[in-house]
C-alpha cells in the first residue's frame, strides 16, 4: 500500500510500513544518524534523527523508529528541531574526550562531523570527564570506552548479523558501558564488523593504528580471495602501499578479508628466481630460471612424450591465471595432464546437482537446512547471511549437529544426531512414514514438510552416501535451493577455467569436436589422449610414469608431508608461488608470483559470480604476475602464447567460454548454461592415499587455513589466542 506525506514541503509517496527517515532518503532530505543503521533493527538511541510532526500537538520524534503515515506532515529543520539536536550533540559530549587529534577514527568519525556541523563550541555542561583504561589485550581490535557514546551498533550487529554477541550493554544509567563476558578482553570471531560499524573511535583496529588519516588514502575496490564467498573489498592505500581492508558497501568481512592481507607482506616472500645448483636453490635471474625451466620440459617431453609432464594449478590464482596455465599445458606442452589437487576438498555434486543459490536471497527462503555447524568458519558470508535469513526476514533454522556453536542460539529446531541418520529421519517423515522417533525430528520434518521453498546448506566435506542422502530428501520438498560450503579460494573459477583433464573451459568435454574448436581458437595442435587426474599423477610418479610436475600457487607438501617422497623423485619440478613453500623447498626452479593486491584479473564465487580484482601495489622484488610468468615460459619454449593483459586474456575467455561470453562484473552466469546442467557429473576426486594426513593448517578453518593465513601477523595472533584459550 501507497502513502503519501509531506516533507519539508515536498509530497512524498513511499509503501507502507516505511519510517520517516525512509521517507526522507526517498524525497533527498538528509536526516542526520549516529546510532541507525540498515543492517540492523531500527533501534532509536541516540535521538539526533529527532523531526517535528504536526498535529492537534505538534510533537518530536526519532526518524528512524516512527512509522510514516497517510497525511503525515513532518519538519526535519525547524529551529526547535536544530536546537534539539546540538542539545543531544552536547550530552554525548559530557564524557567524550576531545582527542582527536590521536583518534584513528578522525576524519570518519559521525560525531566529529555533526559537531562541526552544528558549531557546537564549549559545552553546555562542565562536570569532570569520567575515565577508563583502554582494553589493549585484543588481538586485533582496541576498545575504549572514554570514546563511547553508546548507540548500541557494536552490540546489534555481533548479535543481529554474526550471532555471536560478545559485546552487551552492561550497568544502568550514568555508569552505562559496553562490555564483553565478565568484562574480560573480546573474545569473539574477530570479523571487526563492530569497528566498520561504530560511529567514533571507541572500536579501532591495531593493523591500523596510528598509519594514515582517511582524507589521505586512495580507495580501490577488489575482492577477496581468502574463501570461495570472494566478498567485494574496498583497499585502502597510502604512498602506494596497502595500509587497510574494509568491507565494500554494507557487505559482510571477516577476520581474514580484513586483517589477512598483510601475509602479502611476509618477510618470505620470494622476491627473485631460484634455481637448483649443486643441491641447493640458489638465487638467478628470470631469464636463467625460465631457460633451465623450457629446456628441461623440452628434454623430458622428447625424452618420455608429452605424457611424462603433468601441471597442477591453484584456487590461490585468477581466472585468468588459471585460463593461461591449461591452455600453456596443453598447446604449448602438449599434454591434457593438468589438474587441481583443491577438487580432493570439492563437495560431491558441486556444478552438477548443487550449483550453489546467491547468497544475498537466503532470506527469501521459508526453512534453511544447516548441515555443517562450522558454516560460519568455512564461508563466513554464508554464515552471516544465514543469521541475517533468521533476524531480519524471519526464515526457520534446521541445524543438524552433535554439540553447541553460534548457530544453536537461533535455529527453530536443534536435531543432536549424525547427519546421515538425522538425513535418513527426515526423509522418512516427509514421506509420511509414521515410526518416527523423537519430538525434535517431527518438529523438522513439519517445517520442511510445509514451506514452500527450502534452502540447503551443505556440508563441506560429502559423501557418496550423503550425497544420495541429500538428493532423496531434496527430492521430497519444494523449490529447493542449494549452499554448498567451499574451503578453497577461487575453486568455482579454476574449474570453470578447465583445469581439469576431461574438460576443456566451460566444462566442454573433451572430445574430438570440442578439441577442433580450441585449436581453431588457439591456433594450435591440441593433445588427443584423455590426461591423468591430480590423484593419477601422484601415482604415475611413483610408477616412474610422470618424471616432471609444474606447479603454480599450490604447496601439496605443506598440507600432506607424506608426499616429500614421492615429489623427490620427480627429474623435474618447478613451483611458482608467493613463498618458499614445503613443495618450493623441493624444486628445482622457483618462480616468485606477485600476490593478490599486485594484479589484475578476475575470480569467480561459488555462486557463480564474477569479481575483479584490483592491482593496488607494484609486484614484491622481481616478482610477477602468474599470468605473465606463464607466457614468458610459453615463449621460452617456442609456443604461440601472446604477450597478452588480463583484459586480454578475458576477451578470449568470453569468446570461448559459454557461461562468460555476456557475463558481466558482478552477475552470476545462469546454471542452465553449462553443459553439466541437469547431469551427475562428479568434479570432486577421492583418495586413499593422497592428502589423508594433512596438517592442521591446511584443514582449519578461520584463523589458520594455508598458505596465506599462516603468514598473516593478524591472524597468528589470533589463531595464538584461542590456542591459549582451549590450552
Amino acid at each position: 500500500m501507497q502513502l503519501t506525506l509531506t516533507l519539508d514541503g515536498k509530497i512524498v509517496n513511499v509503501s507502507s510500513g516505511m519510517t520517516i527517515l525512509d521517507a526522507a532518503r526517498a524525497a533527498g532530505v538528509r536526516i542526520p544518524t549516529l546510532c541507525h543503521d540498515d543492517r540492523l533493527h531500527p533501534y532509536g538511541a541516540c535521538r539526533i534523527c529527532m523531526v517535528e510532526v504536526e498535529g492537534p500537538q505538534r510533537r518530536m520524534v526519532p526518524a528512524c523508529t516512527t512509522p510514516a503515515a497517510e497525511g503525515m506532515v513532518v519538519h526535519s529543520m525547524t529551529t526547535a528541531v536544530l536546537e534539539a539536536r546540538k542539545s543531544v550533540l552536547e550530552l554525548l559530549l559530557i564524557n567524550h574526550p576531545l582527542d582527536c587529534p590521536v583518534c584513528d577514527k578522525a576524519g570518519e568519525c559521525r560525531l566529529q562531523d555533526l559537531v562541526h556541523e552544528y558549531g557546537l563550541g564549549q559545552g553546555a555542561f562542565a562536570e569532570e570527564k569520567r575515565t577508563s583504561p583502554p582494553d589493549y589485550a585484543s588481538p586485533v581490535i582496541e576498545r575504549n570506552q572514554n570514546r563511547c557514546i553508546l548507540c548500541g551498533k557494536c552490540v546489534r550487529i555481533c548479535t543481529e548479523r554474526c550471532a555471536v554477541g560478545a559485546l552487551t550493554l552492561a550497568m544502568r544509567g550514568g555508569r552505562s558501558r559496553i562490555s564483553t563476558a565478565f568484562a574480560g578482553p573480546l573474545d569473539c570471531e574477530f570479523c571487526g564488523e563492530c569497528v566498520e560499524i561504530c560511529p567514533v573511535g571507541a572500536l579501532t583496529t591495531k593493523q591500523f593504528k596510528h598509519k594514515a588519516r582517511p582524507w589521505n588514502l586512495e580507495q580501490t575496490s577488489s575482492t577477496c580471495i581468502y574463501c570461495g564467498c570472494g566478498c567485494p573489498i574496498t583497499i585502502e592505500t597510502r604512498r602506494n602501499e596497502v595500509v587497510r581492508v574494509r568491507a565494500a558497501g554494507d557487505h559482510y568481512l571477516c577476520a581474514r578479508g580484513r586483517f589477512g592481507w598483510d601475509a602479502v607482506r611476509h618477510e618470505a616472500r620470494l622476491t627473485t628466481p631460484k634455481m637448483r645448483v649443486g643441491g641447493n636453490l640458489v638465487d638467478c635471474s628470470w631469464d636463467e630460471a625460465l631457460s633451465v625451466a623450457a629446456t628441461n620440459l623440452k628434454v623430458i617431453r622428447n625424452r618420455r612424450g608429452a605424457d611424462g609432464i603433468g601441471g597442477l594449478g591453484s584456487v590461490r590464482t585468477t581466472n585468468e591465471d588459471n585460463y593461461l596455465f591449461q591452455k600453456f599445458m596443453r598447446s604449448v606442452v602438449g599434454t591434457n595432464n593438468v589438474d587441481l589437487l583443491a577438487r580432493l576438498k570439492l563437495p560431491s555434486g558441486l556444478n552438477t546437482a548443487f550449483f550453489s543459490g546467491e547468497f544475498a536471497r537466503m532470506g527469501e527462503h521459508e526453512v534453511i537446512l544447516l548441515l555443517d555447524k562450522d558454516a560460519g568458519e568455512i564461508n563466513p558470508l554464508i554464515g552471516a547471511e544465514l543469521v541475517g535469513a533468521v533476524n531480519r526476514c524471519g526464515s526457520r533454522l534446521i541445524l543438524i549437529e552433535e554439540g553447541r556453536n553460534k548457530f544453536t542460539r537461533i535455529a527453530s529446531v536443534v536435531i543432536p544426531q549424525e547427519r546421515d541418520a538425522a538425513l535418513d529421519s527426515l526423509a522418512a517423515g516427509v514421506r509420511g512414514s509414521r515410526r518416527i522417533a523423537g519430538a525434535r525430528i517431527r518438529q523438522a520434518v513439519g517445517l520442511l514438510a510445509s514451506a514452500t521453498n527450502v534452502a540447503v546448506v551443505l556440508p563441506a566435506r560429502l559423501s557418496p552416501d550423503a550425497f544420495a542422502r541429500i538428493q532423496e530428501l531434496s527430492g521430497l520438498l519444494k523449490q529447493v535451493t542449494y549452499y554448498p560450503l567451499v574451503t578453497r579460494g577461487n575453486i568455482q573459477g579454476a574449474l570453470d577455467m578447465g583445469l581439469m583433464p576431461d574438460y576443456y573451459p566451460g566444462y566442454q568435454k573433451a572430445d574430438s569436436d570440442t578439441r577442433a574448436l580450441f585449436e581453431k581458437a588457439w591456433n594450435a595442435a591440441l593433445p588427443e589422449p584423455r590426461g591423468k587426474n591430480a590423484v593419477e599423477m601422484m601415482e604415475a610418479i611413483g610408477h616412474g610414469k610422470l618424471a616432471a610436475l609444474y606447479i603454480m600457487g599450490d604447496d601439496p607438501v605443506g598440507s600432506d608431508p607424506g608426499l616429500t617422497p614421492l615429489l623427490q623423485r620427480l627429474e623435474f619440478l618447478v613451483v611458482q608461488d608467493l613463498f618458499l613453500t614445503e613443495t618450493a623447498k623441493l624444486a628445482h626452479v622457483v618462480l616468485p608470483a606477485a600476490s593478490f593486491v599486485e594484479k589484475t584479473g578476475t575470480i569467480t564465487t561459488i555462486e557463480r559470480k564474477l569479481r575483479r580484482l584490483a592491482r593496488v601495489e607494484q609486484p614484491l622484488g622481481e616478482s610477477r604476475p602468474d599470468g605473465e610468468i606463464i607466457q614468458a615460459l610459453a615463449r621460452k619454449m617456442g609456443g604461440d602464447m601472446r604477450s597478452a593483459s588480463a583484459a586480454d586474456v578475458l576477451s578470449e575467455i568470453k569468446t570461448v567460454v559459454p557461461m562468460y561470453r555476456d557475463l558481466a562484473i558482478g552477475a552470476c552466469w545462469p546454471p542452465q548454461q553449462s553443459p553439466l546442467n541437469g547431469a551427475l557429473a562428479d568434479l570432486s576426486l577421492s583418495s586413499d592415499s593422497i592428502m589423508r594426513r594433512e596438517v592442521l593448517t591446511a584443514e582449519r578453518l578461520l584463523f589458520s587455513s594455508g598458505v596465506m593465513t599462516t603468514r598473516s601477523k593478524e591472524m597468528r595472533s589470533i589463531a595464538h589466542r584461542k590456542k591459549q584459550e582451549t590450552g
